[in-house]
């Protein structure tokens, strides 16, 4: 436990424990991870273009509810989140294809210890472990 203590491992300390045939595994899952959010975002794009096309239409009508502009509008709002939630995914899978290239992939940042694979299988764009999640030490180390 004394490795929680510290406050961040520079990245140039940290070395992969992953042998090539688990780090190319875990590009190959981060990668299909990645094309997925990139299909999701372009139907959520088109979706909100959708929807902003027929808000158009339905704001040059007369005979449109307040109630139904709403809808809309709550529509268009959490489409908008999902699109930003997007995003951010793909820029963590992107860091995480860097982390293998440059050698620190698996390696959690707080604590300088290995990532728990299970842990990578279920969120290989991860950068702390469980026992940095669960201490707090990855809001410490990102706020720092």
């Amino acid at each position: 436990m004394e490795a929680l203590n510290k406050k961040s491992v520079p990245e140039k300390e940290l070395n992969s424990v992953l042998n090539e045939a688990e780090l190319a595994y875990f590009e190959a899952l981060i990668q299909n991870k990645k094309e997925e959010a990139q299909r999701e975002l372009e139907y959520l794009t088109g979706s909100l273009e959708d929807m902003r096309s027929s808000d158009d239409d339905d704001a040059s009508s007369i005979d449109h509810h307040m109630s139904d502009m709403g809808s809309i509008e709550e529509s268009v709002d959490l489409t908008n989140r999902l699109i930003q939630r997007n995003i951010k995914f793909i820029k963590e899978l992107d860091r995480a294809l860097e982390r293998i290239k440059n050698g620190t992939y698996g390696i959690c940042r707080a604590t300088g210890q290995p990532i728990e694979k299970g842990r990578l299988e279920f969120a290989p764009h991860t950068r702390y472990s469980i026992a940095a999640k669960n201490s707090g030490l990855d809001k410490r180390v990102s706020a720092g």
